[in-house]
């Protein structure tokens, strides 16, 4: 279940930092240290051909304050609902997919 939620969120995330056909295509993630499993972002690279650059992230007060001084460079951040993605959100930390 989780790898799938990986792969959708990525591919929102690839939406959102499309890259022109000669460029190298990459998403950038932040994630809880122990999210996913090992080989989820090494299997997702080799069925899309998209780099994973991802980093971890062991409380969400590290990631808000990543978050909130501006210019993180992450395309996909998985936040905690309660209240931190509350918080985010009316701090305008995230865009909106294009879709």
């Amino acid at each position: 279940m989780r790898a799938l939620i990986f792969s959708t969120l990525l591919a929102c995330g690839i939406c959102a930092n499309a890259a022109s056909a000669d460029e190298e295509k990459i998403v950038n993630v932040y994630n809880w240290s122990d999210y996913i499993a090992p080989d989820t972002a090494e299997k997702f690279e080799k069925e899309t051909g998209i780099k994973v650059r991802y980093d971890v992230y062991d409380g969400n007060e590290v990631l808000e304050t990543k978050l909130l001084t501006g210019g993180s460079g992450y395309d996909v951040v998985y936040p905690s609902a309660y209240p931190f993605l509350k918080n985010q959100v009316k701090a305008g930390a995230f865009l909106d997919l294009d879709t």
